[in-house]
């Protein structure tokens, strides 16, 4: 006997979101590594990868970064949006917990932290990331103030909150790996339904 499948409205939203974003995280980590791996400038002939083509040149690379970026914020200010209210509760319900010594859902209470984190990473990745968008670039530029911090310390900013955001990433995947198992499953049994597959995963 086969078990129907299916799957809210609201679920598939968020798992559509979830891959998505997924997918431009990826984009950006990738431009980011491009970044590191080819530093800018000529650097009196220190910079032995100056203007490396790997895929794409720079400039390309940069477009793909900017807009990724921008995009992938969007998607992450919606998901945000979309959790608010399990966060606070969560959040509350835990406090409350720790307040009357109560046993509380250490899981859930982990999920908050990381989300916590995450957010502050991104906050301060978008920020960085605006200011060094709007800073021109080039030689003796990591000097130039913008909100009385030097270009310098927004690169550096930008990269280490960047980091900061590929590992909250990767705990709250593996935090919510069940679910996303669960729903990639059905989702494909929906659309292969002559495929057997364990419902109950």
């Amino acid at each position: 006997m086969k078990t129907k499948l299916t799957i809210s409205m609201e679920t598939r939203k968020r798992f559509i979101l979830n891959i998505l974003m997924f997918l431009l995280f990826i984009v950006v980590t990738l431009s980011s590594i491009y970044f590191l791996y080819v530093p800018a400038g000529y650097q009196g002939g220190r910079n032995v990868r100056f203007n490396m083509e790997i895929i794409f040149v720079r400039e390309s690379w940069i477009d793909i970064h900017v807009w990724t970026g921008f995009i992938l914020s969007a998607l992450l200010s919606l998901h945000f949006i979309f959790h608010l209210t399990w966060f606070k509760n969560t959040f509350w319900r835990s406090i409350q917990n720790w307040k009357n010594n109560l046993k509380s859902n250490k899981l859930a209470f982990f999920n908050i932290l990381d989300d916590g984190l995450a957010a502050i990473f991104f906050i301060l990745c978008l920020i960085s990331g605006l200011a060094l968008f709007f800073i021109p670039g080039g030689k003796g530029s990591d000097s130039i103030l913008f909100l009385q911090i030097t270009r310098g310390t927004w690169k550096a900013i930008h990269i280490w909150t960047g980091i900061g955001m590929l590992v909250t990433f990767v705990i709250h995947l593996i935090i919510h790996w069940c679910w996303v198992k669960k729903v990639s499953r059905k989702l494909f049994q929906r659309i292969y339904p002559t495929v057997n597959i364990n419902a109950n995963v």
